[in-house]
């Protein structure tokens, strides 16, 4: 291995987990944009720029698409955001693929580390690796760089843990001495489970990034927030993703005309001191029907602004179809999408009522699809009488 760490002598490597199959976010995590480099890309970039002398990703999930990224544009890194003016060496960049990967994390730790031994059998032995999910992309190259000066303070006894308010976070660095027993552990609650057994320095550090990690689009959000990426397009930019994706003209006048009106609503409840961000309620109804030609649309839409790098947007447009749990006791974005779209129909607005009669013709009474059309117009009604008694709103 070759050190890049010229300050503390030790030779670190890292092991990033990209095998997941990213059930909880809808959309494959280490490829989702954070700026303008991908989640996976960052934690490389990250820990090349900590000085660690090997990096080891772990694939599974969308395994050839990951790998294209480093067989095919590995060039072009630096032309993504840079986090200084280091280089990236790409001969320190090992991939490697768990079958097993279905089985959960531990399996695609245990994968990583095997590399890890096989490289360091081969070249300058190895002092320590830091484990880190893709997806926990949001921690500072200094955390990583003081987790490396206390392991070296430690004399490298102990797997030495970021902390942040008293709450652990990542990246664990963790002694080589234990791979063995890394490799050999098939006991409870798989990598925790071993790092309990081991002696543990908790290092406090200014770093809230250390605790954050993308399960869910609203993870995700918050992620881009802490980083001061707001999470959602502009006006100009949602006129170019419905012409990227191929949104017919009715669609583009349906969300402009969605977008008019819940804006209206919005500029009339913020008169009463709500607050409400009214530029991404205009994103998402300018693309709440971006995938209207998919499938259960609204998720498909939902997906596709994830990938796209805007997942504020992305919850509101996943949502707009129902409302899940019912009308809630605060009116905010997502609701006021919800009304927009029940009452724009057609270039036109159409009553809550009317549309009911025309459900009532449309589906046999008693039927799955008339029960879900009327509940959906019921919520609407509710939605509407309550901005009428709360705001003076006549919808």
């Amino acid at each position: 291995m070759k050190s890049n760490i010229m300050k503390s002598n030790l030779n670190i490597a890292i092991i990033i987990l990209a095998a997941g199959l990213s059930k909880r976010m809808g959309a494959f995590k280490p490829l989702l944009p954070v700026g303008n480099a991908t989640a996976i890309m960052r934690c490389v970039k990250i820990a090349a720029e900590a000085g660690v002398s090997d990096i080891i990703i772990v694939t599974g999930h969308n395994a050839q698409e990951l790998e294209a990224v480093f067989n095919n544009d590995l060039p072009g890194i630096q032309g993504s955001e840079k986090l200084s003016n280091n280089t990236l060496d790409p001969e320190i960049i090992h991939l490697i693929h768990n079958d097993n990967y279905d089985e959960g994390m531990f399996s695609s730790v245990q994968t990583g580390v095997s590399l890890l031994k096989e490289i360091s059998a081969t070249q300058s032995a190895l002092d320590a690796f830091f484990i880190l999910p893709a997806d926990c992309c949001a921690v500072d190259v200094a955390t990583l760089q003081k987790l490396i000066q206390e392991f070296k303070e430690n004399k490298g006894i102990s797997v030495v843990r970021p902390v942040y308010h008293g709450k652990r976070g990542h990246p664990p660095l963790v002694p080589a001495r234990y791979v063995g027993q890394l490799l050999l552990y098939g006991g409870a609650d798989g990598l925790k489970g071993f790092l309990r057994q081991l002696p543990t320095l908790e290092v406090e550090m200014d770093d809230p990034g250390s605790l954050l990690d993308m399960d869910t689009p609203e993870d995700y959000a918050a992620l881009l927030g802490h980083l001061g990426l707001r999470g959602y397009p502009d006006r100009a930019r949602c006129a170019k993703l419905l012409e990227k994706y191929n949104a017919p003209q009715d669609i583009v006048s349906h969300g402009e005309h969605v977008a008019a009106l819940a804006l209206d609503y919005a500029r009339s409840m913020q008169k009463h001191g709500v607050l409400l961000d009214t530029e991404l309620l205009e994103s998402a109804c300018l693309l709440h029907d971006i995938a209207r030609s998919e499938p259960h649309h609204a998720k498909a839409g939902m997906e596709l602004l994830l990938r796209e790098g805007y997942p504020k947007t992305a919850i509101l447009v996943g949502s707009h179809m129902d409302l899940q749990g019912g009308v809630p006791g605060d009116v905010g974005e997502g609701e006021l999408l919800y009304l927009a779209d029940k009452l724009c129909r057609r270039g036109k607005l159409v009553s809550l009522e009317d549309t009911e009669r025309e459900i009532a013709l449309k589906y046999p009474a008693g039927s799955e699809a008339y029960s879900n059309a009327t509940k959906r117009i019921s919520d609407a009604r509710e939605l509407r009488d309550k901005l009428k008694q709360r705001y003076g709103i006549g919808v």
